[in-house]
């Protein structure tokens, strides 16, 4: 009895220490996987344990340790998405560099500033950049430990370009310097207050010659009270030109000022472009009679029809009809053609004039240019009359270029939307 009472109890003992031993196991496998899913950043399968003991003293430092892991995680997702939110959405470009001008972080307008087409991170702002200004603003930073604010201009481009750099250098941890540049590209703004300044400068030299030929002839007038009535005469001719010379300066000015307001309305209508150009060719046959000149309207019977404003039309129709018979010698052709493709109607006004040389060709349509200076103002020309057309066809959603060879004639091809 007592060696049976002996196993009993020596069996009771085994089976209770392999029952602590088998939840010991389990738990211990719940807490590694537990630990390993922290780890891992996931959070965690469960943190409560079937059995309790000393491991469900674990359960309220690592449930802790999940919730501040999950909180640090959301705060860096929110912080992440609030700086990618913030850099895209910047006109202007931002990188980020370290102490050897290695490039830690840049932003979409930095790519699209500099064309850059591959991934430069990791790469030197010089080797990046190709310009050595860029690269010298982010070595000051870090030699002076001051913010570098200064202008680049580029001409590594066709045109070149002007950039305002503003270099921050970073200073929270020593052993992690770096500096901050935004980049903003004002060419633009540059480029229009250069053509500012030139129109400025344009219109005070136009207006200074006629003003001065005034002046000159009135004091001849008023010292010479007994000058002969044929001499008078002809100092009233002069002062009459210059005068009409400078009403048109004025009546250009004032028409091209309204037309780059972006107030100016256009009264758009389905129009017969035949029918245009024939209207406005009658206003010039006493002209073209004057200069012996023939001018043909050459247009399909199935033409179609544009929408635009018939005033403004006429307009670009007449300066350019204007300029065909100031610049095509006499017993010369002029020549009103159209011709229509899928979308748009092309008008060109064709001459066999003295042409313009190959320099001047693409600075044309520019405000007061003009190709022969002296011929012109010969003329009375204001040097707005391209620069109205060409405003007048992008007005109706049009495109304006110009052909010609020196000597030969000229071209003025008109591209207008066809009426829908």
């Amino acid at each position: 009895m007592t060696t049976y009472l002996g196993w009993a109890a020596a069996v009771l003992i085994l089976v209770s220490w392999w029952w602590v031993w088998r939840n010991d196991a389990r738990n211990w496998q719940h807490l590694a996987q537990l630990l390993h899913d922290l780890a891992e950043g996931r959070t965690g399968s469960g943190f409560v344990f079937r059995h309790g003991g000393r491991f469900a003293q674990l359960t309220h430092g690592l449930e802790k340790l999940a919730n501040e892991q999950a909180r640090l995680r959301q705060q860096m997702s929110n912080d992440s998405f609030n700086l990618r939110t913030i850099l895209a959405s910047m006109e202007e470009g931002v990188i980020v560099v370290d102490a050897q001008q290695t490039l830690r972080l840049v932003n979409p307008s930095f790519l699209r500033l500099f064309d850059v087409k591959t991934d430069p991170l990791g790469q030197t702002v010089l080797r990046t950049l190709r310009e050595a200004a860029f690269a010298e603003v982010v070595s000051a930073a870090l030699k002076t430990g001051e913010a570098q604010t200064v202008e680049i201009t580029t001409t590594t481009s066709k045109h070149p370009r002007h950039f305002a750099v503003h270099a921050v250098p970073i200073h929270e941890r020593p052993e992690e310097a770096g500096v901050v540049m935004i980049v903003r590209d004002f060419s633009r703004l540059r480029q229009l207050e250069e053509v500012r300044r030139e129109f400025v400068a344009n219109v005070s030299h136009e207006l200074r010659t006629p003003l001065s030929i005034f002046h000159g002839y009135l004091e001849n007038l008023i010292d010479t009270p007994s000058m002969p009535r044929k001499e008078q005469a002809e100092v009233f001719e002069v002062l009459r030109k210059h005068s009409l010379r400078l009403n048109a300066l004025l009546e250009d000015l004032l028409t091209l000022a309204r037309l780059e307001s972006r107030h100016e309305k256009l009264d758009l209508r389905e129009l017969n472009l035949a029918d245009v150009m024939n209207g406005v060719a009658g206003d010039w046959a006493a002209k073209l009679r004057q200069k012996n000149l023939v001018l043909t309207i050459d247009t399909p019977p199935d033409l179609p029809t544009v929408l635009a404003d018939r005033l403004r039309l006429e307009q670009v129709l007449h300066n350019l009809l204007e300029n065909a018979v100031k610049y095509t010698e006499a017993s010369g052709t002029i020549t009103l053609r159209a011709t229509a493709d899928a979308s748009s109607v092309t008008l060109r006004v064709e001459d066999t004039g003295t042409g313009i040389p190959p320099n001047d060709l693409p600075h044309i349509f520019e405000r007061f240019y003009r190709a022969d200076k002296a011929r012109t103002r010969e003329h009375g020309g204001t040097g707005l009359g391209l620069s109205i057309v060409k405003h007048i066809v992008h007005l109706h959603g049009g495109t304006v270029s110009a052909e010609s060879k020196y000597g030969r004639g000229t071209a003025i091809i008109l591209r207008l939307p066809m009426a829908a």
